[in-house]
């Protein structure tokens, strides 16, 4: 048993100890008051504080009716930042940014085009800036040009004075890849504009077809060469094809459609308006041709001294230089005549039929058949010397009867031809 209880005595109870006591608490309210005694100085006994904000852009877009309403556009303006000056309580302006305020021109004197020099303005874009002076640090002034912006379309004038075209070639044409450019810009700069061109130029001789990528060039009336202070383009250069060809004379030539078998085509005799054409056209091709066919003659419809106005076609990608359309094609017809015939059957012979077919001519004789020739020629020729050919292969080969074209030669003569077209009624049977 302990002393305590031997003499009958309560223990003792602790003292309560005081908040403020703690040291912790003591700190945390020395660092509250320190707080407040630094507000109360910033807001209280300093409020005339003063800062600076620096590189705040001004804007030239603020307030843009004043000028807009006059028909007028900014066509050439400084970029600017300005320092703003702040006073008033520490508390508020230290809060501050460039993005409270606004800074622009003065518009209230511009009536008309031209450069002015405007004063600067400051305006707040908070509400909350209650005793906050602002002021512009230093130069408030800015210079602006002024004019009615207008647009102008112009055609692309392609220019090539300045190239060299190797000898044997020519410079057929040139393609661009936009036919006109549009300008936006001052009237006063617009007006004075009057041809766009493109200037092609190139280092060396040209052979072959090319594109080339051509800065644009504005002149006056008077051809004086354009530089633009304010006015933007649509495009600063085009793409301008070259088609630089090879040049070519080739002599002309005729040929000749349903002409006989063998046909010595030297019997028709003939003199024609041109015999040669001037072309040009891509290398490659130019030098695989050595004569230019015009047209053909169809023997069929011959007629005897007919002149024949023949339309001048070409091969693709070649391309005339004479400047002419058509070429007039007379024959001599003076060693020619013409005979009429009637011819049996027996002169009729079958090709190229297929050995399960069987065809039978039912024409018993091919009447008024005109030939044409040398006059001795055709004055021994006897209906026993033409052959009246039928190819399977130029109809569709069906059981049944058919009106079958046929052609007719001389096997002996290759300078006699029939005039006209000839048919024969025939049946076909299955073998």
């Amino acid at each position: 048993m302990s002393t305590e209880q031997n003499n009958g005595m309560k223990p003792a109870v602790p003292p309560k100890r005081s908040l403020l006591s703690d040291r912790r608490v003591r700190l945390l309210l020395s660092l509250l008051g320190a707080v407040i005694a630094w507000m109360a100085v910033t807001i209280v006994v300093q409020p005339g504080t003063t800062t600076t904000i620096y590189n705040v852009p001004v804007d030239f877009t603020y307030d843009s009716s004043a000028y807009t309403s006059r028909g007028l556009s900014i066509v050439n303006a400084e970029e600017k930042t300005v320092n703003l000056k702040l006073s008033g309580d520490g508390y508020t302006i230290g809060s501050l940014s460039a993005n409270d305020f606004v800074v622009y021109p003065d518009w209230s004197s511009v009536r008309d085009s031209g450069e002015k020099t405007l004063r600067l303005q400051v305006r707040s874009q908070s509400t909350l800036l209650t005793g906050v002076a602002v002021s512009i640090d230093g130069s408030n002034t800015v210079d602006v040009v002024f004019d009615v912006v207008e647009e102008k379309t112009l055609p692309i004038q392609v220019t090539t004075n300045y190239l060299k075209i190797a000898d044997g070639y020519i410079l057929y044409g040139t393609e661009v890849s936009k036919e006109t450019v549009t300008l936006s810009g001052p009237s006063t700069e617009l007006s004075k504009v009057e041809t766009c061109t493109a200037e092609v130029t190139h280092n060396g001789e040209l052979t072959s077809p090319v594109t080339l990528d051509t800065d644009l060039r504005f002149y006056t009336r008077s051809g004086k060469e354009i530089k633009f202070d304010y006015t933007t383009l649509e495009a600063e250069s085009v793409e301008v094809t070259l088609q630089v060809y090879k040049i070519a004379t080739l002599p002309v030539t005729v040929s000749f459609i349903n002409a006989p078998r063998d046909f010595d085509s030297s019997v028709l005799s003939y003199a024609l308006s041109k015999k040669t054409l001037n072309v040009a056209g891509p290398e490659t091709q130019i030098d695989r041709l050595s004569s230019l066919s015009i047209g053909t003659i169809d023997l069929s419809t011959f007629t005897l001294n007919k002149v024949y106005e023949l339309p001048i076609e070409l091969p693709s990608d070649i391309y005339l230089l004479d400047n002419i359309s058509t070429i007039t094609l007379s024959f001599d017809c003076s060693g020619l005549e013409t005979k009429t015939m009637n011819l049996p059957s027996s002169c009729v012979q079958v090709v190229n039929l297929p050995s399960t077919y069987q065809l039978t001519v039912e024409t018993e004789r091919l009447m008024n058949v005109t030939l044409c020739g040398p006059k001795a020629a055709l004055e021994t020729l006897t209906p026993e010397q033409v052959v009246v050919e039928i190819d399977a292969e130029d109809f569709s080969v069906a059981t049944g009867q058919q009106n079958i074209a046929c052609r007719l030669y001389v096997p002996s003569n290759g300078k006699i031809f029939a005039l006209g077209s000839y048919v024969l009624q025939c049946r076909i049977e299955s073998n």
